[in-house]
């Protein structure tokens, strides 16, 4: 009866389908990338058609957010807090040649999936790519860089079986400056038919205590609008550039038939203020141009959109939902799959940034407070009215209780997250 049983039982195994493979993660990381760069969100003087067709079939969020940096190259804590699933003031020394606790690549390679990372080499988390089973550097080069990273990403995606699934981080340095891309792509852009913001200036309209900082010496004060324009339209063409050789990674995913079982993910650092929005040029503020594009496609994923409050470092849970591998208990980010289910539309009520001790920022699904302690100054905004944060209502006396109510929602969110620095 026993060898029956086992016969039976070997049989019924044998039988049994095989658990379903988990899909392929493509998260691409652009550099300096700015939320209004990509021509399906309503840019019409961009090119990005492949980026566009990633939106046309997946799900966008239209506030994403890095959460700041205590340094001028934001791009260091903000590729930190994606690789580890940390908040701002909780992540480890992003130089620290160790690290206890789980990253991103980590957590893939352990649940068996072949990791990939492509990155450049500094302002990162360098202990977060030593955590990738293959890991390729690629410095800032001018026009080849993009096409240098697409190459390394389709030569380990040739290389991939049917048998594991993988796990891709593509984090090129572009469209970072000096904004350099191939010769056919700078040719798309007329500086002179480039359009410059609504909250365009010739300068920032007070001291906020940092003005003199890295990026913002980059173009002569007050800003000139046709050298604004040139600066745009290099930008945007090393956005193409990128655009077209991401294009040339999912034309090979879809050479190995696995494109409809891969999540793909598109997302920037951080944005900047390139072209003079507000009189600024980088992204050492907390404006709302200081947002990143986030596109999701793939299985589980479907078409839409949210306005939802997020940060990049959500992504680290919610990959892992995707993918259906457990959460490291030790990640502070919100799983977003919810929002994509529509079993939620919010995950936060409120969102805070930082940087630096020179500015601080917090805003709701309606109002937004900076608040500037150096030179002690505020700023609110009626986001809904005023998407381009042009009125400053901090003055107004018919403000003055909301102005004290997002005070107080700033300091909740400070005690929140960590921030030990003063209170408004």
């Amino acid at each position: 009866m026993l060898r029956l049983a086992l016969s039976i039982g070997l049989s019924i195994a044998s039988i049994a389908p095989a658990a379903e493979k988990p899909p392929n993660v493509i998260l691409i990381f652009a550099d300096d990338q700015r939320m209004d760069t990509i021509h399906a969100l309503g840019n019409a003087e961009i090119r990005t058609p492949n980026l566009d067709a990633l939106v046309d079939r997946g799900f966008h969020f239209t506030n994403a957010y890095c959460q700041g940096s205590m340094v001028p190259a934001v791009c260091t804590p903000s590729r930190t807090m994606l690789l580890t699933g940390k908040s701002l003031f909780r992540i480890p020394n992003p130089t620290a040649k160790t690290y206890d606790g789980p990253t991103l690549g980590g957590t893939f390679r352990k649940a068996g999936f072949n990791t990939l990372c492509v990155s450049k080499p500094g302002n990162s988390f360098r202990v977060g790519h030593e955590a990738f089973e293959t890991v390729v550097h690629i410095p800032h080069s001018g026009p080849p860089t993009n096409q240098k990273c697409a190459d390394a990403t389709i030569d380990f995606l040739k290389e991939q079986s049917a048998e594991k699934p993988f796990f891709v981080y593509l984090a090129p340095s572009m469209p970072h400056d000096p904004r350099t891309a191939e010769p056919e792509f700078h040719k798309m852009y007329d500086p002179e038919k480039i359009t410059l913001s609504k909250n365009f200036l010739p300068k920032h309209p007070f001291d906020n205590g940092e003005l003199e900082v890295r990026d913002e010496k980059l173009a002569k004060t007050p800003r000139d609008p046709a050298e604004m324009r040139k600066h745009v339209a290099d930008y945007y063409a090393c956005i193409t550039s990128l655009d077209h050789h991401l294009g040339r990674v999912l034309t090979t995913l879809k050479e190995k038939n696995v494109f409809d079982n891969t999540v793909v993910v598109f997302t920037s650092d951080q944005g900047l203020a390139v072209g003079g929005r507000h009189g600024l040029m980088g992204k050492q503020n907390l404006y709302e141009h200081f947002k990143s594009p986030l596109i999701l496609a793939g299985p589980g994923v479907p078409k839409g959109n949210s306005e939802a409050l997020v940060y990049l470092f959500d992504l680290f849970p919610t990959l892992c939902s995707l993918a259906r591998i457990e959460v490291p208990n030790a990640v502070e980010g919100a799983d977003l799959s919810p929002i994509l289910r529509g079993e939620t539309r919010a995950v936060r009520k409120s969102l805070f940034a930082a940087y630096k001790d020179v500015q601080r920022m917090v805003r709701d699904e309606r109002w937004k407070l900076i608040w500037y302690p150096k030179v002690n100054r505020f700023q609110l905004f009626d986001l809904k009215a005023d998407p381009d944060e042009l009125n400053d209502l901090s003055a107004k006396p018919e403000q003055t209780d909301r102005l004290a109510v997002m005070k107080v929602l700033l300091s909740g969110n400070q005690e929140k997250w960590g921030d030990k620095a003063g209170r408004p």
